[in-house]
């Protein structure tokens, strides 16, 4: 299969990044930026960022492999002296990857996959994926009342034909994890920030 550039590509989130989900497309020698916003409590939509184009110069992009991209951007570097207040500026090149969606495959539906518990593990990072609970202490849900809070929940949303693990705190998402295979075993995610780039999640009987 030759490398392409064909498809929707999703921006791949490290712990430094936050904000809204972000996708690309290319158009020719064009980058279209787009954002990923909530239609209802399943769909979600692209957003076109009239704000953002850039041009596609093939010395500025690498394939890391035929689904996963890595941009190289030129940027600043701002490093800051606490014990003085001052600061330095640096030119840099940033490296950023993006991951192309596919269509999610599964033969459960929507309803029957939110009932699934499943045991996620990377990168010494456990937990418990279950859907639509609040995931926050007592305590902290007394707060979130008072505050008129909803909480921490994992969602599971759908872009076109892929799903998602959606991560939201209150109304705002911190993370979407594209959904690769999905059953009643197990369910395959990808798009992670380092390998192993996809994880597989056992479901918890």
């Amino acid at each position: 299969m030759e490398a392409n550039l064909n498809g929707t590509w999703l921006f791949v989130k490290t712990g430094s990044h936050y904000g809204k989900t972000d996708l690309i497309e290319f158009d020719n020698d064009n980058i279209l930026h787009f954002s990923l916003e909530k239609s209802d409590d399943l769909f979600l939509h692209k957003e076109r960022n009239q704000l953002w184009n850039e041009k596609l110069d093939e010395k500025d992009f690498k394939f890391l492999n035929l689904n996963r991209i890595r941009l190289f951007r030129k940027g600043i570097k701002r490093t800051v002296n606490n014990f003085d207040e001052s600061s330095t500026s640096t030119e840099c090149i940033f490296e950023l990857d993006y991951e192309r969606l596919f269509p999610t495959q599964t033969d459960l539906s929507e309803e029957e996959i939110q009932l699934l518990k499943f045991d996620f593990s990377w990168n010494n990072n456990k937990k418990i994926i279950v859907f639509n609970e609040i995931l926050d202490s007592q305590v902290i849900q007394e707060l979130n009342k008072d505050m008129n809070r909803t909480g921490s929940r994992i969602l599971l949303e759908r872009f076109n034909e892929t799903l998602f693990l959606s991560f939201y705190d209150d109304i705002y998402v911190d993370i979407q994890i594209p959904i690769k295979y999905v059953d009643s075993e197990i369910m395959i995610l990808y798009g992670f920030p380092n390998e192993p780039y996809e994880v597989t999640c056992q479901v918890i009987k």
